[in-house]
């Protein structure tokens, strides 16, 4: 069978404008992983329009980044696939996903359309009754199963699990699949060589756009002249190069997922909704492979590692830091979903240093123990923070300290003993985030049960950095939570 899976344009709220988009490893992982047996084709609309950026009048407030949805219908005719497969990250992309289909089904009625991905996997029935024009749902670890409903040729469909779809007029959602325990039988993703450079170069456009946003008060004009001077050629390199003198991490960059799920239970985090509460690793030997592709053949002087929690295993990491320096690869590399607390001594924060990790962040989330433990159920020793912190400033290793402000159960008092732990500590930079109650998570349900929710909730505005709180409870109200993230330390 014949499968193109698609990365939708990004949308962005216009007050978010502009915002880095991550490489599309979801569905590289299932290119590599189904290529051997079907034809698979992608479309990465993001990477391949990478500076376009576009309104739709059905979305005023939205700014879509990528292909424009005429080159995306002329690809999609082209492909003539018998499946289209579309990843959907999160409710911030429905807008995106709407116009897809919508377009999709203008060109072919009959195509079969599976989507996957963290949102449809929290709740693979609901997404087939409000988007009638879905044919199936694969949710949970879509490698094995996507192959399954290809090998069957979409029919069978009841033996699939992981699947979700429509017979008889009633929505059937079949049993969770089992993960796969050992990752490193995964191939590493299909990435596109012309284009996987094309995510670094956002950071030209951006570049482009802060500075021509300062001349011009006419938003086209800036869009425009951004969009021209930043797809000069051999205008990347130059910035990289400039970048590289001066920048803590180089260009360009590649990134690169490691592990999949998380140890942690946090009450506010989504992704135990697909990965559950386990972590399963790839071994050093697998990442480091995998390093060696993208710095020798991709030119990568930068990795970032994508995982949900990159350092859980102490050994691992210190296999992979010293990888990287007997291989001589003279790279930076950082981890954007912050490091674990826990395994964190200085033994390792030596060797992250010494392989290129020149700025760490710790999601330490709480400064008050209480509402650390028994709200979010986050396991961090409070008392160690501080330790690993001077540890860091000795041997170079700039430091962020990550807070979440106006989580349910928490007071005006908790938020400023976060606020008085991030000074105690001395966090090069500290990170607030205003809680954000994520559908189908333990503390969303809690907000439900209790009326916490404020009347504006919208969870298709529901960014992890979003800057609106959505919560009043008993102790707190949104205003007060507004009040301490604005507060100077």
């Amino acid at each position: 069978m014949k499968i193109l899976l698609i990365r939708p344009p990004f949308a962005v709220k216009k007050f978010y404008f502009p915002r880095f988009i991550n490489e599309s490893l979801g569905i590289e992982s299932l290119a590599a992983f189904i290529e051997p047996f079907h034809e698979v084709k992608i479309l990465d609309t993001v990477a391949e329009g990478w500076n376009k950026y576009w309104e739709n009048d059905e979305y005023p407030t939205t700014v879509f980044q990528g292909l424009s949805l005429k080159k995306i219908l002329k690809k999609i005719k082209n492909s003539q696939p018998d499946i289209i497969g579309i990843s959907w990250l999160f409710s911030t992309q429905n807008e995106s996903i709407n116009l897809i289909i919508k377009l999709i089904r203008q060109l072919d009625t009959q195509v079969t359309i599976v989507v996957g991905g963290p949102h449809p996997s929290t709740d693979p029935g609901a997404i087939l009754k409000e988007n009638s024009e879905i044919n199936l749902v694969v949710y949970g670890e879509g490698e094995i199963t996507l192959k399954e409903l290809m090998d069957n040729k979409c029919q069978n469909l009841e033996k699939i699990d992981g699947l979700a779809f429509r017979k008889n007029g009633s929505i059937i959602v079949n049993k969770p699949r089992n993960f796969i325990e050992n990752l490193d039988t995964l191939p590493l993703p299909k990435r596109n060589y012309s284009s996987r450079n094309n995510y670094s170069k956002q950071n030209l456009y951006r570049a482009f756009y802060l500075r021509l946003k300062k001349m011009f008060n006419n938003e086209k004009i800036v869009l425009f002249l951004a969009e021209k001077m930043s797809s000069l050629p051999f205008l990347p390199f130059f910035y990289y190069y400039l970048h590289n003198r001066h920048g803590r991490e180089k260009l360009p960059a590649a990134e690169v997922i490691t592990s999949r799920g998380c140890p942690y239970h946090c009450t506010f985090c989504a992704i135990h909704n697909i990965w559950g509460h386990r972590w399963r690793m790839r071994s050093a030997e697998s990442v480091l492979l995998e390093i060696d592709y993208l710095v020798k053949k991709c030119g990568a002087k930068h990795i970032n590692f994508v995982d949900d929690n990159f350092n859980a295993s102490k050994e691992r990491v210190l296999k992979i830091c010293q990888g990287i320096v007997k291989n001589n690869y003279n790279i930076t590399f950082s981890s954007s979903s912050g490091s674990y607390v826990p395994t964190l001594d200085e033994e390792i924060l030596e060797w992250l240093k010494k392989s290129g990790m020149s700025y760490i962040r710790m999601s330490i989330e709480s400064g008050n123990s209480d509402i650390l433990h028994n709200v979010i159920k986050k396991n961090i020793d409070l008392s160690k923070v501080k330790d690993i912190v001077a540890v860091c400033k000795k041997i170079g290793i700039f430091t962020e300290g990550a807070f979440i402000f106006g989580i349910p159960g928490e007071t005006v008092k908790t938020m400023e003993e976060s606020l008085s732990f991030a000074k105690e500590v001395n966090f090069d930079r500290v990170i607030r985030f205003i809680f954000q109650p994520f559908p189908h998570t333990e503390l969303y349900d809690l907000c439900v049960k209790n009326n916490y929710l404020m009347p504006d909730y919208d969870p298709t505005l529901t960014y992890a950095t979003g800057n609106k709180c959505y919560v009043k409870t008993e102790q707190l109200s949104p205003e007060e939570v507004q009040k301490i993230v604005g507060r100077s330390l």
